[in-house]
């Protein structure tokens, strides 16, 4: 219990301070015994910081005997300071449980429209609607006379309302000054006074004094409403079903009158209607059934219910592990029970029958999604505006609408300004590149513009499909036919100009292939015409020949007398009477055996030593290597040829 006392502080001397932390320091070697609590006859620590021992000034009283009427030491100012009545707390059940007495008490008093102080109601204020919320704070004159304030603050005073005269308005057309209001949490509070102060949980929790007989009576009631016009409707329709049955019937004893019939026939007929009738008659039920069969495969119903419905297959379809039985192929997941890449990715998709679950993500509205989904993003990256193809998707659909609308306007003003400014409107027909552009193009529709083409051209195509046995698939007049297939290579195809295909014309002496139009040898040439034609052939006869035996080295000799230079008068190195095979052997450094004997030995064998010591001068250092061109002899003799021949290297001879 905290001192009565009033607070006082009194500052403490020098010495008086000195001792007390003299009498401490004893205390804390042990030289002096500890202090006594007063109240609870124990110990008190004396290593206790002072802040803790001592006792705060502002809650009155002292430490020391007889000063402020305390009887001396004590740890009494760490305790709970609150009086008992404020120590008192209920928990959440108890709160629970006194609202339960509360909330059965108030709808005893809501029976019997019995009014009380602090209770919430709803009134009319000024006798004129709405009502409103408002709490009774005075009864008088026995029940008859209210005191009421509302939430916003204004106090209504001697309100007039007898209960027992207004119980007679509830059927008429005016409506009661003040009524009861349902139970809820304003409605139905604890005194603290009475029960004592609510817990910290207590008062915050979520549900407490939540009413859940109430909530599960309006359920209940709202749920026999609904089941009774569902009632109505299935009778409603069964006698609709009843009455055309009954249509039905009298029809066919009408039929049945006009024709005869077999007793087989019409024993058939009455099973097939006492079928249907038992059909119609289960329909309900079946549903009922596979709905809390697909509940219990899901687990907790909702999406995982719908999920297991979408899953599940028919029997005699394939399953979609089985479509590839290799391991490397496409992953199935049994969980989910789907294959989103495609098992036999080496069939065409036009006979494949199963391509995989991803095939749903790039068809039909999904690729529109993404578009959409792609825009929001870009408008967002560029600064155009929160655009959420998710949270407002008509926005954002809006938006890419009228993107796309102005987009193709302004490539239409681009192709409108190369018109006008080149020209060539008459000439363009169509709906593609930069007819579209044009007015005859904007009305032009692809029929028409296809009917006036064949009757300008003369041409008239008829779209077929063939497939890769060669029979007709779509298209094409008259039944299908066997088509032989078409060469893997590229025919009737003129490149360059040429009008004639690579292959039509071979040369009997180069062997090679060439055009028929220019007699060119060369594939990747140009169409030169009948000019090119007579100097390819002249080219051709001089470098490959006829074809016939020696023609080749005949057209070649013949080139090489043409390009030599013709020698002068009385300077001519070579004799006149020379045969033409030893001007061709001195030109192309070849020897015959008439020019072998004739060399002199000794030159022969000097010329071959002069040339190993030249190799070998231009393999110690190549750097100092004279230039040869300067002092080079201006002839060279049959010897030193003779000797070049013996050292030169024949890579190509593997017998050198």
């Amino acid at each position: 219990m905290a001192s009565t006392s009033a607070p006082t502080h009194v500052t403490q001397s020098i010495s008086d301070r000195k001792k007390s932390r003299e009498l401490a320091e004893a205390r804390q070697a042990g030289t002096v015994a500890p202090a006594v609590d007063v109240k609870s006859g124990q110990i008190i620590n004396p290593h206790n910081p002072e802040f803790i021992t001592k006792r705060p000034w502002y809650l009155g009283g002292g430490d020391v005997a007889g000063a402020d009427g305390d009887a001396g030491p004590s740890l009494d100012h760490q305790a709970d300071q609150r009086l008992d009545k404020d120590k008192i707390e209920l928990s959440m059940s108890t709160a629970d449980a006194e609202i339960r007495k509360q909330r059965k008490k108030f709808k005893e008093m809501q029976r019997k429209q019995k009014f009380a102080v602090g209770m919430w109601v709803e009134a009319m204020r000024s006798n004129k609607g709405p009502y409103r919320m408002c709490q009774i704070t005075k009864i008088s004159k026995k029940g008859t006379q209210f005191d009421l304030k509302y939430e916003d603050g204004t106090v209504e005073r001697k309100v007039k309302f007898d209960k027992k005269k207004s119980s007679k308005l509830f059927s008429g057309d005016k409506k009661p000054r003040i009524k009861m209001v349902k139970s809820g949490s304003r409605t139905i509070q604890l005194d603290a006074s009475v029960h004592g102060k609510e817990t910290f949980d207590s008062k915050r929790d979520k549900y407490h004094g939540y009413d859940h007989e109430s909530h599960t009576k309006m359920v209940e009631k709202v749920f026999n409403e609904r089941e009774a016009i569902r009632k109505q409707m299935r009778n409603k329709e069964k006698a609709e079903l009843a009455k055309q049955r009954s249509k039905d019937k009298a029809s066919s004893k009408d039929e049945k009158k006009e024709k005869i019939a077999s007793d087989s026939d019409s024993d058939l007929d009455s099973d097939v209607e006492s079928d249907s009738d038992e059909e119609f008659v289960q329909k309900d039920e079946d549903d009922k059934v596979i709905t809390s069969r697909l509940a219990r495969q899901g687990g907790v119903g909702g999406a995982q219910m719908k999920v297991t419905a979408r899953n599940l297959r028919i029997r005699e379809d394939t399953a979609k592990y089985l479509r590839n039985l290799d391991v490397n192929s496409a992953f199935y997941d049994p969980k989910s029970r789907s294959m989103r890449d495609n098992p036999n990715p080496e069939v065409s998709p036009e006979e494949a029958q199963f391509v995989g679950d991803n095939f749903t993500r790039i068809s039909g509205d999904a690729i529109k999604m993404a578009e959409t989904q792609m825009f929001a993003w870009d408008a967002e990256t560029k600064g155009i505006g929160e655009v959420h193809a998710q949270a407002n998707p008509s926005q954002a659909e809006l938006l890419n609408k009228k993107f796309k609308n102005k987009a193709a306007e302004l490539k239409l003003k681009k192709k409108q300004a190369v018109l006008s400014k080149y020209g060539g409107e008459e000439y363009l027909d169509g709906t593609d590149g930069l007819a579209d552009a044009t007015e005859k193009g904007k009305k032009a529709s692809t029929t028409t513009l296809a009917a006036e083409r064949k009757t300008r051209y003369g041409v008239s195509m008829t779209p077929e499909e063939y497939n890769r046995d060669g029979r007709l698939v779509k298209g094409g007049q008259g039944k299908a036919k066997n088509i032989p297939q078409k060469s893997k290579y590229q025919e009737d195809v003129f490149i360059n100009g040429h009008t004639t295909v690579w292959g039509s014309y071979f040369h009997v002496g180069a062997y090679a292939w060439g055009y028929a139009d220019d007699h060119s040898l060369i594939r990747s040439s140009y169409c030169t015409g009948a000019n090119g034609r007579k100097a390819n052939d002249e080219s051709n006869q001089l470098r490959y020949g006829t074809g016939a035996a020696g023609s080749a080295a005949l057209a070649q000799a013949k080139a090489l007398l043409k390009s030599m230079p013709k020698p002068k008068a009385g300077k001519s190195t070579l004799s006149a009477s020379a045969p033409p095979s030893a001007t061709m052997s001195k030109l192309y450094g070849e020897a015959d055996e008439s020019q072998l004997e004739n060399l002199d030995k000794k030159k022969l064998k000097e010329a071959l030593a002069k040339a190993s010591k030249k190799d070998d001068d231009d393999g110690d250092d190549d750097r100092k290597r004279k230039y040869n061109s300067l002092g080079a002899d201006a002839d060279v003799t049959a010897e030193e040829m003779e000797a070049y021949r013996m050292k030169k290297g024949r890579s190509d001879d593997p017998m050198a």
